[in-house]
């Protein structure tokens, strides 16, 4: 099945990391940026009321043009890598709005085309 050209939006994904500073404390750094093709529309429904209550109006979806495949990363990450696009896993970062990550990846689901949610930061 293929998703209907005018609909597909470009977005941009950085991949997350954690950076310790010098007193011990975490934060999260984001690598380089690539660019992907996908749908989005703003969550809604029973089911992703139920789960996320008040955060709903925070939360996208985006459906990801093109093929993917799984691959287990470090410490067994589960991470998904897109044809001709990023490698993508829970936490990392999705720029909408700005050139700096304002949404970050919170599930992901591979159905026919790679789906994931993602929540405002």
């Amino acid at each position: 099945m293929r998703l209907k050209q005018n609909r597909l939006h470009k977005y941009v994904h950085m991949s997350a990391g954690i950076k310790r500073d010098n007193e011990g404390g975490t934060c999260t750094e984001y690598g380089e940026p690539s660019c992907f093709s996908a749908e989005m529309w703003s969550a809604g429904g029973k089911v992703q009321t139920e789960q996320y209550g008040d955060r709903v109006p925070n939360i996208r979806n985006l459906r990801i043009d093109g093929r993917y495949s799984e691959i287990s990363g470090e410490n067994g990450k589960l991470m998904y890598s897109v044809e001709k696009g990023p490698t993508i896993t829970v936490n990392d970062g999705i720029c909408i709005n700005s050139d700096q990550p304002d949404y970050k990846v919170i599930a992901i689901y591979p159905y026919s085309h790679l789906t994931i949610e993602v929540e405002k930061i």
